[in-house]
């Protein structure tokens, strides 16, 4: 799914995580930390020796036909590592959980577009007397991007440094009638350091902007049975550093109202809805508008070992942009899975995406579809088998790509 997308859960409190952001030091990161601290006091007070870690790992081999995902068709071969652990103290009441990740791309020819990133995090709960939960999150990433820049018939392969530091804090209070109120604030801190050009043919310079984002949300839940109804409110500020005349990037203001209902069926089935509005302001004024925002998602079991899924939804995009402020985003999909035998599962989906650049007004249709398999060839060792087919067409530019991705891949669960 898409980075950012609404998640409706029925019978539970469902925090939004914003997206990560910006540049200076600012007293509620600071503030943030030191509740995280706090909390992780009084949970390992209270914490058991703790549960074994959680280890999960896979390797990939891909073949694409877009190695520099342009309107160049590069065929190449790419590995792609990931993995991760987990591991958490103490009970239900109080625990403290500490988790890491990595993932790296390497590419046969196009090793220009290798990637490379590691994200470390802590996170401690404790639930109080009188239907009272804290939650405090501190969270730190570090990627080292590949890609391409293309002047004419050249191409000039580009290296950038990412980090990212970000602190939560989630206070839950249980009203009561089966009524709960989540309150959450976020700071994130996004640097980038000077894009390094291949054999330093262009002298390092800066491309992309440091950003700080803070974000304050409120979730009201009512659970009857097996659905759930609310609402829900956030404010998105996002200070953005001025690089480039004009501005590469831009700050602005977002705020979004919504309403929510969800239900889940005792066969595992599943609905969720939000519907509201969202308010975008750019800095200057550059951009002022409300535009409708929604979210529908659903599972639903089918006879004969068969899973239908599908989710779609509308909203304003400030991460994943090329636009100076945002796009506004549409996308949805259907995905239909089928269990085999206890050990072996096919799948298939589909997915269509409208990006409106808001300032730049070009648009960005893309489409595409896949096919997988997965082999449980142990109780903690699966083998998987996956196509994509994608097109994307960018109408200002006249960019029209299309990529075929294959891979074969081994995950692990230990």
């Amino acid at each position: 799914m898409a980075e950012g997308a609404l998640t409706i859960r029925a019978r539970s409190m469902t925090i939004e995580t914003p997206r990560p952001v910006t540049r200076y030091l600012s007293p509620g990161l600071f503030g943030g930390a030191a509740c995280l601290g706090l909390l992780l006091v009084s949970a390992e007070a209270k914490a058991d020796p703790g549960t074994d870690p959680e280890i999960t790992g896979s390797i990939e081999q891909h073949w694409t036909t877009n190695a520099l995902d342009s309107d160049r068709a590069v065929t190449d071969w790419y590995t792609l590592l990931r993995g991760s652990i987990d591991q958490q103290w103490g009970d239900a009441d109080a625990n403290v959980r500490i988790h890491a990740d990595f993932e790296g791309s390497r590419y046969n020819r196009a090793s220009i577009e290798d990637d490379r990133s590691l994200a470390l995090s802590a996170q401690a709960f404790r639930r109080l007397e009188a239907g009272l939960e804290l939650r405090g999150t501190l969270s730190y990433r570090v990627l080292s991007t590949g890609d391409d820049l293309e002047i004419g018939p050249l191409i000039i392969g580009t290296r950038e440094l990412k980090q990212i530091l970000s602190a939560q804090g989630q206070f839950g209070i249980d009203l009561g009638n089966a009524t709960s109120l989540t309150i959450e604030a976020t700071e994130s801190i996004e640097k980038v350091g000077d894009t390094h050009f291949q054999d330093d043919l262009i002298s390092p310079t800066k491309l992309h902007a440091d950003r700080i984002l803070s974000q304050v949300a409120a979730r009201l839940t009512r659970t009857v049975g097996e659905y759930a109804f609310g609402g829900s409110t956030s404010a998105l500020l996002a200070s953005v550093e001025r690089v480039g005349f004009p501005p590469l990037q831009l700050s602005f203001f977002q705020y979004t109202a919504q309403a929510e209902a969800a239900f889940k069926g005792k066969d595992g089935s599943s609905f969720g809805l939000a519907l509201g509005a969202q308010y975008l302001r750019g800095a200057d004024c550059i951009y002022e508008r409300v535009l409708p925002a929604w979210q529908a998602n659903f599972v639903k079991p089918l006879p004969k070992g068969f899973e239908l899924r599908g989710t779609c939804f509308g909203r304003y995009e400030t991460s994943d942009t090329d636009d100076p402020l945002a796009s506004w985003l549409r996308r949805a999909e259907l995905e239909l899975g089928l269990k085999l035998r206890e050990n072996l599962a096919v799948g298939t989906g589909i997915f269509a995406q409208l990006k409106d650049n808001l300032l730049l007004e070009n648009v960005e249709r893309s489409k595409g579809v896949y096919a997988e398999a997965t082999w449980g060839a142990t109780r903690s060792l699966n083998i998987v088998f996956r196509v994509d087919y994608s097109q994307k067409v960018k109408t200002i530019l006249d960019e029209h790509e299309s990529t075929v991705d294959a891979f074969v891949g081994v995950r692990t669960n230990i």
